[in-house]
């Protein structure tokens, strides 16, 4: 893995495995779309369940965690809009990436 500041980072292409965050703090992890302008870009939140708007996701995220409901991961990609210039990001390299495929392909569901 490495660390790369915002201005190199949205430099990079499509497809780029990554977690934002600010020292030394990482959030979700999430697959990078376009780069939109000199300060913003679209990526796919991995850590979340598909909802139309933030206040959907919060009732079935309560919803799981009250009643042990199931709703599918979230699949639609989505601008950061954060403009933050110092946000930093933890960018997977190719051999992170096999390790992960390795670990989720032996993985157990529920």
């Amino acid at each position: 893995m490495r660390i790369l500041r915002r201005k190199e980072f949205l430099a990079l292409p499509p497809g780029v495995v990554f977690c934002a965050g600010d020292q030394w703090s990482f959030g979700s992890l999430e697959v990078k779309s376009d780069t939109l302008s000199a300060n913003d870009f679209v990526s796919l939140d991995l850590n979340s369940v598909d909802a139309s708007d933030s206040g959907e996701l919060f009732e079935l995220m309560d919803s799981m965690l009250q009643t042990g409901a199931s709703f599918p991961i979230n699949k639609d990609f989505g601008r950061d809009g954060g403009f933050k210039d110092d946000e930093i990001y933890l960018v997977y390299e190719p051999e992170d990436l096999q390790f992960l495929i390795e670990l989720f392909t032996a993985a157990k569901a529920l």
